[in-house]
């Protein structure tokens, strides 16, 4: 049987250029709210936190928590990204064999259930609990995840697929700027007894991203003989077993995941530069908004001018554009506005890289295999979150590096991202097969 007839009408359809712009424009409001509530959320809960490193009161059932004192901002971050490393291979396969509509509407109906744990916590007045919610949110967010990224080409066809990709990254950071805001909003403003309030809005943002999913039609599944085994060492291994072959899609993988890493390593960095300045804690997270409407620029550009073919290309420009930008603030290392000028050009550079990157992630796989390559991918991709954390301490602690120094060191894990990405990219892109059938 061909892949012709295997596939259904619309399916064909949608790889032939037609698209569900109303299923799409639903699957944007659902990721969009569910990103904007995990940003509030974890943001409140650094927050909380944030006073005892700093020396400052704080709640005092915060203070109480163990986990609080010991490991302070670090332990909601980490418990966050650990499911995505652990359940990333499972929940890949999951989205080969049901259909990613059905994640995605499970996913977000459990997002509900999750921020209830967090009003719960609130109402117990319990910081252990909040990292609980947060542990919790990361298994859902990676639940979501590969079903996502996966079902992106099959709403919007493999034409669109780098326009599309541009509208839910532009979506994701402006989703993140707001959700970082409304976080600290809810942590000046809701102090102790009316924090459970904090709950109930996140629980009623929770169910209108639900709300939303409910409107994307319930597409085939991609694999649904596929078995899968519980066990995600086997899982993962099946996975590479996938990308063996193709260069041009592990080299995606392996740029997706230095992506990733770089930027969590620039998240600390950003925090400590605008320490080193004496920028005022409730302003430092606005430093990042320079950076986020810089990614927007750029995956937007990106979304125009890219198409798969043209992907390897304009990852390393925007390899080059971000080296630039860590290279800018040194032109005056003192400055605030050398500071966002670099931070906006990094941002463009992300935005032009990660686009590309993407859709060769989602495009290249064969259909029976997508989810399981986003899984992968979401695997990697926060194994270099993890990683971030360690190296930042290595480069600040280790090697004594002030806020300059971090820029620098940036710098050249950059130049050298661009000197392999230069010198593997058209290799991989000559040796490889063509891009596998949908």
């Amino acid at each position: 049987m061909t892949a012709k007839t295997k596939e259904p009408a619309g399916e064909r359809g949608g790889e032939a250029g037609q698209v569900r712009p109303r299923a799409f424009r639903a699957f944007v409001a659902s990721q969009f709210l569910g990103a904007f509530n995990d940003n509030a959320f974890k943001m409140l809960v650094l927050l909380l936190v944030a006073g005892l490193a700093a020396g400052r009161d704080t709640l005092p059932w915060v203070e109480a928590s163990w986990a609080a004192r010991t490991w302070g901002q670090a332990a909601p971050a980490f418990l966050f990204a650990l499911p995505f490393v652990v359940l990333g291979p499972l929940t890949g396969a999951l989205a080969d064999r049901v259909s990613k509509t059905r994640i995605v509407r499970a996913a977000n109906l459990l997002e509900v259930v999750v921020m209830g744990c967090g009003t719960l916590a609130f109402l117990g007045r319990s910081y252990d609990g909040l990292l609980v919610t947060v542990l919790l949110m990361g298994a859902q967010s990676a639940l979501f995840g590969p079903a996502k990224y996966g079902i992106i080409k099959e709403l919007v066809g493999g034409p669109r697929l780098a326009r599309a990709n541009a509208v839910i990254q532009a979506s994701t950071m402006i989703a993140i700027l707001c959700g970082n805001v409304v976080g600290g909003t809810f942590a000046e403003r809701l102090g102790g007894q009316l924090l459970p309030w904090a709950g109930a809005w996140y629980m009623t943002f929770a169910a209108l991203g639900w709300l939303a999913s409910l409107a994307i039609p319930v597409l085939p599944p991609a694999a649904p003989e596929r078995k899968i085994s519980l066990n995600p060492v086997r899982e993962l291994v099946g996975h590479l077993r996938a990308v063996r072959g193709d260069r041009v899609l592990g080299l995606a993988l392996a740029g997706s995941a230095f992506f990733y890493a770089v930027a969590a390593l620039f998240v600390s960095v950003v925090v400590a530069y605008g320490t080193w300045l004496g920028v005022p804690e409730s302003r430092i997270g606005l430093l990042n908004a320079a950076i986020i409407l810089g990614i927007v620029v750029g995956a937007l550009v990106a979304g125009r001018v890219g198409r798969r073919s043209e992907a390897l290309g304009l990852a390393p420009l925007g390899l080059g554009v971000m080296l630039l930008g860590t290279l800018l603030v040194h032109l005056d290392p003192a400055s605030l506005v050398a500071l966002r000028s670099a931070l906006f050009l990094i941002g463009v550079g992300a935005g032009l890289f990660s686009i590309p990157v993407r859709v060769l992630v989602q495009g290249r796989p064969r259909e029976g295999d997508r989810g399981s390559i986003q899984g992968l991918g979401e695997t990697l991709d926060f194994v270099g979150i993890l990683l971030a954390g360690p190296v930042f301490w290595v480069l600040e602690k280790g090697l004594g590096l002030g806020p300059p120094g971090l820029f620098l060191a940036g710098s050249v894990l950059l130049a050298c991202a661009l000197a392999v990405c230069l010198t593997l990219g058209p290799r991989a892109l000559s040796r490889s097969a063509p891009p596998r059938a949908s």
